[in-house]
């Protein structure tokens, strides 16, 4: 014994598509259109006529710069010779070197690499001398051929006494 369902009816478009709030909108919108095109060249033939009689007067067109316009600053053009040098370099690489130091328990704290002198100073922490004598050693590569140990201390305060050192390093690009 099957009961049939309701047919149901679901109509969800509008029964009054054209109302005349909307063509009354529209035609505003229309004539407020029409009236900026009409200001816009206007305006714009202003514009031309100005031109024109500025290059009649001066005798160059206008926009015309005289020279090559006001010195630039030479500190800011140094330092944007410093941002560009800085740019250049290969900062990828170097990072994808150091990382690829095989460092066991050392812990990187720092990294601030110089461009100007190719020099990179790493700062790190380890548990024993012997850790970061091994860090040191394994550092040296095609990548840092320079690499010294510029000063390390035992950090007596801190829970297992670590030895924090920091490192300078020479890096060339591959």
């Amino acid at each position: 014994m099957a009961s049939k369902l309701a047919r149901l009816e679901l109509d969800f478009s509008p029964t009054r598509r054209n109302a005349p709030m909307g063509w009354l909108l529209l035609g505003i919108g229309l004539i407020a259109a029409s009236v900026a095109g009409v200001q816009f060249r206007s305006a714009h033939a202003e514009r031309l006529e100005s031109a024109n009689s500025l290059t009649a007067i001066t005798g160059k067109p206008a926009g015309a710069r005289e020279g090559a316009g006001p010195a630039p600053d030479p500190r800011a053009t140094k330092a944007a010779a410093g941002v560009a040098r800085d740019l250049q370099v290969p900062w990828a690489e170097m990072l994808a070197a150091l990382e690829s130091v095989q460092a066991k328990d050392v812990a990187l704290l720092g990294v601030e690499p110089s461009a100007s002198r190719h020099n990179i100073r790493i700062t790190a922490e380890t548990k024993t001398l012997d850790d970061m004598l091994n860090y040191v050693d394994a550092l040296r590569s095609d990548s840092f051929p320079d690499v010294s140990l510029a000063s390390h201390q035992v950090e007596p305060q801190t829970p297992g006494n670590p030895v924090r050192f920091v490192v300078q390093a020479r890096w060339r690009s591959q």
